[in-house]
């Protein structure tokens, strides 16, 4: 399990280094509003992240039973939780939700590259032998 958590700051070093890189961009290219809205997607989409990786790994100890229930309320509360974020940044903040669903969903899209990137390093070593 020590890889996988390798695999988690990971993936969270890769959010920080896009947060750095396109931030300023976005800064210089449209508004505060744009780059304040796409930082606090990565926030939430990295939050989001770990409470799953958490719920996974509490999942490890439970029953069958227990481990759907552990399941099925933490992804509510993911959800309810996204959505309140999302209510507070479009209603309250004004910020651009558009660049906060982006930055929200920079973890799938890293999570897929690393996922083929993956699946294509071990095709490769399989040919190899």
């Amino acid at each position: 399990m020590k890889n996988y958590e390798l695999k988690v700051r990971n993936m969270l070093a890769q959010i920080a280094v896009l947060g750095i890189i396109f931030c300023p961009i976005v800064f210089s290219y449209y508004s505060g509003q744009t780059m304040a809205g796409l930082l606090l997607g990565m926030v939430t989409g990295s939050i989001y992240f770990l409470y799953l990786y958490r719920q996974v790994e509490n999942v490890k100890v439970l029953s069958k039973k227990q481990a759907v229930e552990h399941i099925r309320s933490g992804w509510i509360i993911r959800l309810g939780v996204m959505l309140l974020v999302l209510i507070v940044v479009s209603h309250f903040l004004k910020l651009n939700v558009l660049a906060f669903i982006a930055g929200f969903f920079t973890m799938p899209v890293l999570l897929f590259i690393n996922g083929m990137a993956m699946v294509i390093k071990q095709i490769e070593d399989a040919k190899k032998m």
